[in-house]
């Protein structure tokens, strides 16, 4: 049986381990390969120095590096050594150029990994557009290997008329993911609409000193509306959390996917996204800067959050999308194995 080991580095939320955007996109894929009878186990390490433990326990096929985390002469070793020669490695990952040139050792570690020449070594992006345009500008071939999500069948609901909405902006707290953009505007919509605004976001609360949380709660300190803070919550209990929302906006600069949007469509809540999200472009968009078309876009999503074809039509968005992933990563594992 195809083995295969997905290798993340370890995180603390809060108190406690617990479940976010990356180990949730490593989970989904190795369950998706599962059911297509690879033996998989994805693990979260210290450091670079556990990495060969859990490929000696494992003896995989394939290793999957989640992020840019393994310092490259670590990788080079491990590569190195004559009892892992027959491994295809894979590092993959998960930002876009918005995301990754904020990150100091981004770039400098993917030059890096294609300068080791190693033939066993691929270097994969989760965003197809961003392996196109990051090949020409490195002259490197990069791979697209993208999320998968599992899409469930789910009951559809009614949600009844309140004097209040709950608007979910999950997700990281960080300054392109523009929520005080969306604050501004889903109070503007809720004043609107005569309604009380309970906008619920998940910041790392162990972050100390967050300026993007900070200031939220400045931006809800004098009016009627609410900031709804929870922490970051296991799997199950975020997907209680989405189904309890009226719908969600993703209004963000730059994405490489999305899960979130992903888990409203998948627990039947209407999301508003921007164009970074291009899986549902232009479906459900809106701007990440005019304030009065993402107000009167989100007084849209309110008034249609009971619509029927609407979410019918978002949903056949992201099963079009997780097809296409799906065929992408059986393909290219379908190849690997061969050489």
């Amino acid at each position: 049986m195809k083995r295969v080991l997905f290798i993340l580095k370890e995180r603390l939320y809060s108190q406690s381990k617990t479940s976010y955007g990356l180990i949730n996109s490593a989970t989904l894929v190795a369950d998706f390969l599962t059911r297509h009878r690879y033996h998989c186990k994805v693990v979260e390490v210290f450091d670079a120095n556990s990495i060969d433990k859990e490929i000696y326990n494992f003896k995989p096929n394939v290793v999957i590096l989640e992020a840019l985390w393994c310092p490259t002469y670590k990788l080079e070793e491990l590569m190195e050594l004559k009892r892992y020669r027959h491994i295809n490695w894979i590092c993959r990952v998960h930002s876009n150029i918005g995301f990754l040139s904020v990150e100091t050792q981004g770039l400098k570690l993917i030059n890096e990994y294609i300068g080791l020449h190693k033939t066993n070594l691929t270097i994969a992006l989760n965003n197809n557009k961003f392996v196109d345009s990051l090949s020409e500008a490195l002259r490197y071939k990069f791979t697209y290997l993208p999320n998968i999500i599992t899409i469930k069948d789910i009951e559809p609901d009614f949600l009844e008329e309140r004097r209040h909405m709950d608007v979910g902006c999950f997700g990281a707290m960080r300054i392109l993911k523009n929520q005080c953009f969306q604050a501004m505007c889903a109070i503007r919509a809720a004043n609107r609409l005569e309604k009380k605004l309970f906008f619920h976001i998940t910041p790392n609360l162990s972050i100390q000193n967050d300026p993007v949380l900070a200031n939220l709660r400045e931006l809800f300190s004098e009016n009627r509306h609410e900031l709804v803070v929870h922490d970051w919550l296991p799997n199950d209990e975020f997907q209680k959390l989405v189904r309890s929302m009226d719908f969600g906006i993703q209004l963000s600069f730059t994405e490489s996917f999305n899960i979130v949007s992903a888990d409203f469509i998948n627990n039947n809540r209407l999301i508003i996204v921007s164009e970074a999200i291009d899986w549902l472009f232009p479906l459900v968009t809106t701007s990440t800067i005019d304030y009065e078309e993402a107000t009167q876009k989100i007084i849209y999503a309110y008034n249609h959050r009971n619509g029927i074809l609407l979410k019918a039509r978002e949903r056949k968005c992201l099963r079009e999308y997780n097809d296409g992933a799906e065929e992408t990563w059986m393909r290219f594992l379908h190849r690997r194995h061969k050489d």
